[in-house]
């Protein structure tokens, strides 16, 4: 007997019929009696029937000479191949059985995820032609949400590689929370998943972290307007659409859900541009960089994927960008030191860390927080090099007194227990450097005679 049967048998004694679980949705007090077909209408959609019952699919197509701000859509379609793979390393390489990128974003009843959390828009777009084709998928009561799962696993079931933004986070396990919470097949399961949010701060929250105005930030309504141009009009804000939503379900007028499908939209033709865009920015490197931050960004997205020299001459290309915020500047140096280091060309190395302690606070109107704890690495980069490499033991003394200072100036700041330790290790350097000073001297002395 296996498993199942056994646990059968405990629930269900010998000669007791038992019921199997089934979902049915209690659509009597909070549901208005929703006209599907009239929905459709209003929308400009259509209905679909499967096994489990209807749903209502609402199409758009994006031709590809149409204009997403300042790209044509033409222009953002995303290619499955080696750039990608630069973006994400962890993403596996295609397997040639099928070919279709889908772009997929949710509206749903509340973000807290879990098994009260429904997806009531499905948004799905790819490209077709040089087009991109939108196809949505809305729940107009919550007894049709099998058929609209239905529905949306017969769309993805030829789909290669997934493209979203947050979701891994977020979306995907909502839709298999779905799937799974109605006993359905995951077709998801064995789809590639590219997120594009992972990259974007990669590539941009260098930014957003040095930057005082609103163009910051990694959300992508910020990256649409930033890296694209767009300027969203009439825009419903995200935190609206959930009661929107339900006040469809409660009165069954479904105008007021027009803004929530074009925001939806929206948002699948900006993920697909601003994938695009960060697709080209690894292909062309530091040419198509438009400052010092997105060099940077850039840099770590080669340096992860393991392409080291691209690597390099992105940090390099932010280093000596003398008009770029003072964080961009100082980690860019940092990370050219520790390329260097790596490649074993220590020379150059100290002279990166010289140029980060050339560096002012004051210089750029405010203190930068990330510059004080790069130059105390910086300082201790030195002594070590100029004690274990370069053999000049005054020289590494003088780093080391230098880190020792700072180093008890921060000992007196409360739950300070990790720069005592720190400073105790630079006094036992210094005791060490000391001792080879003085062995030096000597050897000059007797040498004399």
């Amino acid at each position: 007997m296996d498993l199942t049967s056994r646990l059968r048998s405990i629930v269900r004694p010998a000669g007791q019929a038992v019921r199997e679980l089934t979902y049915e949705p209690d659509t009597g007090r909070y549901e208005a009696s929703i006209d599907m077909d009239r929905v459709a209408d209003v929308l400009g959609g259509r209905i679909v029937n499967n096994a489990y019952g209807r749903a209502l699919v609402i199409e758009r197509r994006y031709e590809s000479d149409r204009f997403h701000g300042q790209l044509r859509i033409g222009d953002c379609e995303v290619r499955d191949g080696d750039g990608l793979r630069l973006l994400d390393p962890a993403l596996p390489s295609p397997d040639g059985t099928r070919e279709h990128t889908l772009f997929i974003d949710l509206e749903t009843t509340g973000l807290s995820g879990g098994a009260g959390t429904v997806a009531f828009l499905v948004g799905c777009g790819w490209f077709d032609m040089g087009a991109f084709q939108v196809r949505q998928f809305l729940l107009t009561s919550y007894s049709a949400e099998r058929a609209l799962l239905s529905a949306v696993a017969d769309c993805v079931d030829a789909t290669s590689l997934l493209v979203s933004y947050n979701g891994k986070t977020f979306d995907v396990p909502v839709m298999e929370t779905r799937w799974m919470f109605h006993r359905m097949p995951m077709p998801l399961e064995s789809v590639r998943h590219f997120d594009m949010l992972h990259s974007a701060r990669r590539l941009w929250r260098t930014r957003a972290n040095g930057s005082e105005d609103d163009e910051s930030g990694c959300r992508l309504s910020t990256l649409e307007r930033v890296l694209c141009d767009v300027s969203r009009v009439g825009d419903v804000p995200g935190m609206e659409i959930p009661t929107r939503y339900f006040r469809f379900l409660r009165t069954g007028d479904a105008r007021p859900l027009e803004p929530v499908l074009e925001h939806n939209r929206i948002d699948l033709v900006s993920l697909a541009a601003v994938t695009a865009h960060a697709l080209r920015l690894v292909e062309d490197g530091t040419d198509r960089c438009r400052d010092a931050a997105e060099a940077l960004g850039l840099g770590k997205v080669f340096e992860r994927a393991g392409s080291c020299d691209r690597a390099l001459a992105c940090f390099e290309r932010a280093a000596a960008d003398e008009e770029s915020h003072i964080d961009v500047r100082a980690e860019a140096i940092y990370r050219v030191g520790l390329r260097l280091r790596r490649e074993r060309r220590f020379d150059e190395a100290a002279a990166a860390w010289r140029r980060l302690l050339e560096l002012k606070q004051g210089r750029f109107g405010r203190r930068s927080p990330l510059l004080a704890p790069l130059r105390q690495f910086a300082v201790e980069a030195l002594a070590i090099h100029h004690e274990h490499r370069a053999r000049d033991y005054e020289g590494a003394k003088e780093f080391t007194l230098q880190l020792l200072d700072e180093h008890d100036a921060e000992e007196s700041r409360p739950k300070a227990a990790k720069f005592r330790v720190k400073a105790e290790a630079t006094r036992h350097r210094l005791a060490r450097l000391e001792k080879k000073i003085a062995r030096k001297n000597e050897s000059h002395l007797f040498g004399g005679y």
